[in-house]
């Protein structure tokens, strides 16, 4: 029987074919198959039927009877490997790989998806010593072993590689991906090693300084890393983001005033992302916190800050001084973070509890009338509402809202205890003498 077809071959595993250059087993085409059984064809053709809409199971059991008649063929056993990865039987995948292999050495396509299978399950040794043969069909092959090296720490040999490769093939986004992976994860000495080498090659890119400071900060050799800082002035005596830098350092060393030059050319660059600028105003904000006596200089960087950058800063701002107790000054910049962002419920919250304790009740109630449209399950609110109302003689409205707030309290045995403590208040204001001896035992019970 004579079939012509252009699905996998069996002469390719002929003694011609044997002598003649390596081909790759999907390559070739079959244009007869006369010195093989009927019975033959018809298994191998099912194999590959039943592999064709995923019965892998049923393409196995088809390439055994193959392999029961002609069991020297190198791509029965490929097939078979090919069937047992997709049904995810690694090790007789690999079995079955090795077999083919024996019977068809340096076969590519074999090799390839034997390749797969160690590298799947992180066999690295044996991944490295196939891709090193696989090297030979081509030199981007060069490209995995560096990707196995990265994988197994082997960061020198990793970076080596992408080094050969560059210069035979030209740089490359990919292999500089590689590299800057190995660089950041190798440790200072490669990583100082490489960033010189960069800097040496290309002087003008500021971000090799950049990176080259932060090993030497990573390592604490603070002098090393103010000297590249300088380096790179020297280069570009107008860079302005080597200032986050040089702030850290001068904070760090005590100079204060430099530091706080740095922070303001780090704040005015147009070059620096506003979230950077952000991290590093916090960072400042940090150490103002254990050195109050620089407040002064944090609230002119906030107040550059947000000229610069029109973003909101006077959350955070406001925390600090509710912290340190500076309550006028917390109220003032909780009152601008609301104007910023009138509907953020922590600024609410805080805003809110601020008002009551500068005694501005007004302010308070209709600041809580305006939470409540925005959050009206939000019990906080309902209890300023009801705080500011008696503390204005209005214990009516004070006592309604808090027993609508009442329903909103969930597990909160202190907040709790306020709501009934105001709604006491607000019955004594009424004269209200039921209610008032209720509220007492209820507060009585709490405790």
């Amino acid at each position: 029987m004579k079939l012509v077809t252009c699905l996998l071959v069996l002469s390719l595993f002929s003694p011609v074919a044997e002598a003649q250059e390596p081909a790759t087993l999907k390559d070739v085409n079959v244009d007869n198959l006369e010195d093989v059984t009927d019975d033959f064809q018809e298994y191998f053709f099912e194999a590959l039927k039943q592999k064709g809409i995923q019965n892998y199971e049923r393409a196995l059991v088809a390439l055994d009877k193959c392999i029961s008649l002609r069991p020297q063929e190198a791509i029965l056993y490929f097939e078979k490997g090919k069937n047992e990865a997709m049904l995810g039987n690694i090790i007789e995948a690999e079995n079955n790989y090795l077999k083919a292999l024996q019977l068809k050495p340096n076969q590519r396509d074999i090799m390839e998806s034997l390749y797969d299978v160690y590298y799947a399950r992180q066999d690295f040794e044996k991944a490295i010593d196939l891709v090193t043969q696989l090297v030979q069909f081509d030199i981007r092959y060069k490209e995995d072993l560096a990707r196995i090296y990265l994988r197994k720490g082997s960061f020198e040999k990793t970076i080596s590689l992408i080094d050969e490769l560059d210069e035979k093939l030209g740089k490359d986004a990919y292999r500089n991906q590689i590299r800057q992976q190995a660089i950041a994860l190798s440790g200072g000495d490669i990583q100082e090693k490489e960033l010189l080498k960069q800097i040496a090659a290309n002087p003008a890119n500021e971000q090799n300084y950049l990176n080259l400071i932060y090993v030497y900060s990573e390592q604490g050799k603070t002098q090393q890393a103010y000297e590249t800082a300088q380096r790179l002035i020297k280069v570009n005596p107008k860079t302005e983001i080597v200032h986050m830098a040089l702030y850290k350092y001068y904070l760090e060393s005590g100079d204060i005033k430099q530091a706080v030059s740095s922070l303001e050319k780090v704040l005015k660059s147009s070059k620096i992302e506003p979230k950077a600028k952000h991290s590093i105003l916090n960072d400042f904000l940090i150490f103002v916190d254990r050195n109050p006596e620089y407040e002064a200089e944090l609230e002119e960087a906030v107040a550059l800050f947000a000229k610069e950058e029109d973003t909101n800063v006077n959350e955070e701002l406001g925390a600090y001084y509710i912290k340190n107790k500076e309550t006028d000054k917390a109220l003032s910049s909780y009152e601008n973070a609301y104007k910023k962002n009138p509907s953020d419920l922590g600024v609410l919250r805080n805003l809110l509890m601020l008002q009551l304790q500068a005694e501005q009740f007004e302010n308070a109630t209709k600041l809580s009338e305006e939470a409540l449209t925005l959050y009206p399950s939000q019990a906080l609110f309902y209890l300023v509402y009801g705080v500011a109302q008696n503390r204005l003689g209005a214990p009516k409205n004070a006592k309604d809202y808090l027993e609508m707030g009442l329903d909103y309290i969930v597990d909160d045995p202190k907040m709790t205890a306020d709501f009934y403590s105001e709604l006491l208040r607000a019955y004594e204001l009424l004269g209200d003498a039921k209610k008032i001896e209720k509220y007492r035992t209820l507060i009585n019970n709490l405790n």
